[in-house]
């Protein structure tokens, strides 16, 4: 079942990694209790410390739940706890490229979801969209948080309308993650003033909005695809001018 660690990397990852795979190779179910410290001890011949912290680990990653006085056991890895691990990786991550790598992401992922929902698109879509406009519109220039969340609500809102649990899964915590980066970010405008950048971003929702009402998916694709362009050029700028 299990392989002797080696001396390729720390042994408490090799253990962690041996443990991990023997999940995958369904080994232990979920819900299943892995052996014992005592025993993954002489399994792998190395001390309790190097085992306390492959489970500590994985317990942190949710792949296995440390339950006290009962064991270590295998957790349900359903829709929920999947990304709240995700959250916790974008909310404590320290890779200083990750806002710009979320950002590319968006720019590959967000048109596409954009055309499909102007196929898609139902009156109760429209009007979810045009009450999350009309909000945007009204909100107070200096009140940055709130239009950071409207904002990140209109693309919330076109990610729910194509019901796809792989996307929810992947842009879900980038959703979750943007509005306090967006808050950091665009406070300040670059080179403009905070009515041009909010007018801005109103021209690319509206642009966005108008070819999902009139199901025009390529209109919905490039619209959006070129209002995660500027989002990009703003974030670099703002990157230049902070080194």
């Amino acid at each position: 079942m299990f392989h002797s660690v080696g001396k390729n990397k720390p042994i408490s990852e090799q253990v962690e990694d041996e443990l991990i795979e023997a999940i995958r190779n369904r080994e232990y179910l979920p819900g299943d209790k892995i052996p014992t410290e005592n025993e993954l001890c002489r399994i792998f011949n190395v001390s309790r410390t190097t085992i306390r912290e492959a489970v500590k680990r994985m317990s942190a990653r949710g792949i296995v739940e440390v339950k006290r006085g009962s064991g270590v056991f295998v957790s349900h890895m359903n829709y929920e706890t999947t990304t709240e691990v995700l959250n916790m990786h974008f909310e404590f991550t320290t890779d200083n490229d990750v806002i710009l790598q979320t950002i590319e992401a968006r720019l590959i992922v967000e048109p596409t979801i954009a055309a499909q929902v102007a196929k898609l698109r139902t009156e109760k879509h429209i009007e979810l969209l045009e009450l999350n406009f009309s909000e945007l519109k009204k909100c107070k220039l200096d009140d940055k948080k709130r239009e950071a969340d409207l904002d990140n609500d209109f693309h919330k809102t076109l990610l729910s309308m194509v019901n796809n649990k792989v996307l929810d899964l992947l842009l879900g915590p980038i959703y979750n993650l943007m509005p306090k980066y967006i808050v950091g970010v665009f406070a300040k405008p670059n080179g403009g003033d905070l009515l041009e950048e909010k007018n801005i971003m109103l021209s690319y929702h509206n642009r966005i909005l108008e070819a999902i009402k009139n199901e025009d998916s390529q209109e919905a694709f490039d619209a959006m695809k070129s209002h995660i362009t500027e989002t990009k050029a703003n974030y670099l700028k703002f990157k230049i001018n902070k080194d």
